[in-house]
């Protein structure tokens, strides 16, 4: 190598360097387990134990009547032991499910007041659907009132809505671009996405998901993770198959890179919705052993540990 090249080189790799010393930490994720697959198991110790058995660092808990963990008519009196009982056994609780569409939902500000007083940022909200029979401009114009009062709401305790995404002709929010023309007009700290790859997969197929992604950016709050496909039945329909993370049509490294991109730092948790004993439905028993249960969600972690290691996220 002459000399002029060699201090090409050189100032070349001084300036790379300079620019990771000078780049902002990435942000690391901790993969959450979410309670409605542990619906069969009642008291906080038991899910706990589960959830170290399993690997995961934190959960997001269910607030919701029976079969959910914590009853949201009990939230003030029930929510704060359930979660220091599983704090106790070093598992992060930094979200909740519950049934809130907006601020005027049944204890919707109790909810949001016990969680924000546990030091609980996060919840799952939604959702909204379309009434076919009503131009949809005029419909996402009539939300916006409504997610201005629950953002105020949001504000009062330190609260981040996430918006769940579903796939499906009615669900607002599955085509992505339409509830982002509501949620422009908001603080993203107050309001935005739960983006779930799965249904945005189908929603959203030949690569159209990654756009919405990349578009709903810093509205991006939450995350959920499943995977599936779609299959055609014996009598001609379509219909989506739940199958274990990496086993469907959901890119996981794409995914990882563009969280990355977007420099994603909220909640992120697996959905385990295949068959598995009757934990993807809530259900209060086992139809299959404990460990083949939980050991299939632990292997969903290892399979999305993996991918976000591969990029910098874990």
């Amino acid at each position: 190598m002459d000399r002029r090249r060699f201090l090409q080189t050189a100032a070349a790799t001084a300036l790379a360097t300079q620019a990771r010393a000078q780049r902002p930490n990435e942000p690391k994720l901790k993969v959450d387990a979410y309670s409605r697959h542990l619906q069969w198991l009642r008291t906080p110790e038991e899910v706990a134990e589960a959830v170290v058995e399993m690997g995961y660092q934190g959960l997001d808990l269910t607030v919701r009547p029976y079969p959910g963990h914590v009853d949201p008519a009990r939230v003030t009196e029930d929510l704060p032991p359930f979660v220091r009982a599983i704090r106790k056994h070093g598992i992060e609780v930094n979200s909740i499910t519950c049934p809130i569409t907006d601020a005027d939902s049944p204890n919707a500000e109790a909810m949001l007041k016990a969680a924000s007083d546990l030091g609980i940022r996060y919840y799952w909200w939604g959702t909204f659907r379309y009434d076919k029979n009503t131009p949809v401009i005029q419909q996402l114009d009539a939300l916006k009132p409504r997610v201005a009062k629950l953002a105020a709401l949001n504000a009062k305790y330190n609260m981040t809505a996430m918006y769940h995404t579903y796939s499906g002709s009615q669900m607002v929010g599955a085509a992505m671009w339409d509830f982002l023309y509501v949620l422009r007009d908001f603080d993203p700290a107050q309001v935005g996405f739960h983006y779930d790859i799965g249904h945005m997969t189908n929603a959203g197929g030949n690569g159209t998901w990654e756009t919405s992604l990349r578009a709903a950016g810093t509205y991006v709050r939450g995350v959920s993770v499943k995977d599936s496909f779609i299959e055609k039945t014996p009598d001609g329909k379509w219909r989506v198959r739940y199958v274990p993370l990496g086993e469907g049509n959901v890119q996981l490294a794409q995914f990882a890179s563009i969280l990355k991109a977007i420099r994603f730092s909220g909640p992120i948790e697996i959905q385990a919705e295949y068959p598995n004993g009757g934990a993807e439905n809530a259900m209060d028993k086992l139809t299959l052993p404990r460990s083949q249960v939980l050991g299939a969600m632990k292997n969903d972690l290892s399979v999305l540990q993996r991918v976000l290691t591969e990029v910098g996220l874990a």
